[in-house]
């Protein structure tokens, strides 16, 4: 009897360390591309920089 209630316990805290892991990777990965997004836009929306360069005279 006793271990049909620690059998229960043990399933309900593996069900939530296993959606809390899946939500935590779900929304990190979601942040990233979200922020990949916002720097694509930003290189899209500014110039390509110009580059000088000087030539030692010899």
């Amino acid at each position: 009897m006793v271990w049909v209630g620690v059998s229960f316990m043990l399933e309900k805290l593996l069900l939530a360390i296993t959606i809390t892991f899946s939500l935590n990777l779900f929304l990190q990965v979601r942040l990233l591309e979200e922020s990949n997004r916002g720097a694509d836009l930003e290189q899209l929306q500014q110039p390509a920089p110009t580059i000088l360069v000087r030539l030692p005279q010899k």
